[in-house]
């Protein structure tokens, strides 16, 4: 069986072949672990489905830069990310995954990824009216994500099913949006989140935000955090405090 890009960088980095830091040595040695664990565990690994939603983002478009125009192309650590998230299931056949936190250096493609990431959790996930949502403490924040993925939408085949608002883009025919959400857009009464994309997490001063859309998580079979952020400096932050967490 010919292997995913994503299951060779793996092979790679556990036989040495990539010079990675320490936890992203580690977490493909988790990864393997879970592999031969699997099954006492509860869990199995869906190929499929991993490959279905890097095939989707790759898919997308870029829009800004020398790049515009261009079909994305996921470097073998994002295919990783995104293999990982999308491929363990639970023995329910849900995804076992919920929260995932990411951090990369600037100029790593986060904003288009994270976009890619909500726009399939809109579309193409397959949840019953979908509510993705990117958050940030402040509105300009807030909207970055989601910008980058109206233009995608506009920029593909997606703008046939998907329509792009000023603060929305719906998906009419499965009753589903995105949306940008943040402190300063008001009460956050009544939402049911399908995913929540928290980009640039060391900048928010407290976990507010994510406190507000793990709350409203509990209707969902499924719900996706999707944190992913550039290393900051704050370590009183919710962000170091998550990190941390994560870490251990």
């Amino acid at each position: 069986m010919k292997l995913h890009p994503a299951e060779q960088y793996a092979y790679d980095v556990r036989d040495g072949k990539l010079t990675v830091c320490e936890y992203v040595r580690l977490a493909v040695g988790r990864y393997f672990s879970d592999l031969e664990n699997a099954l006492d565990r509860g869990w199995y690994f869906d190929r499929k489905a991993a490959a279905r939603a890097i095939r989707f983002i790759e898919n997308l478009k870029h829009t800004k830069g020398e790049w515009a125009g261009r079909k994305f192309l996921l470097e073998p650590w994002q295919q990783f990310i995104v293999w990982n998230i999308f491929g363990w299931m639970l023995s329910d056949g849900t995804r076992r995954f919920r929260y995932a936190y990411i951090e990369i250096a600037r100029k790593n493609g986060k904003t288009a990824l994270s976009a890619g990431i909500g726009l399939y959790m809109l579309f193409a996930d397959g949840e019953s009216r979908p509510e993705v949502y990117s958050a940030a403490t402040v509105k300009d924040q807030a909207k970055i994500c989601f910008s980058d993925a109206a233009e995608i939408v506009k920029a593909t085949d997606l703008k046939k099913y998907l329509s792009v608002f000023r603060n929305a883009i719906t998906y009419e025919a499965k009753g589903g949006m995105l949306k940008p959400l943040s402190s300063d857009y008001g009460t956050h009464d009544g939402l049911n989140p399908s995913c929540g994309i928290i980009d640039e997490f060391h900048a928010h001063k407290d976990s507010g935000m994510f406190d507000v859309i793990k709350s409203a998580f509990g209707a969902r079979r499924q719900p996706l955090m999707f944190i992913i952020t550039t290393a900051g400096f704050n370590k009183a932050g919710a962000c170091f405090a998550y990190r941390d967490n994560v870490i251990k």
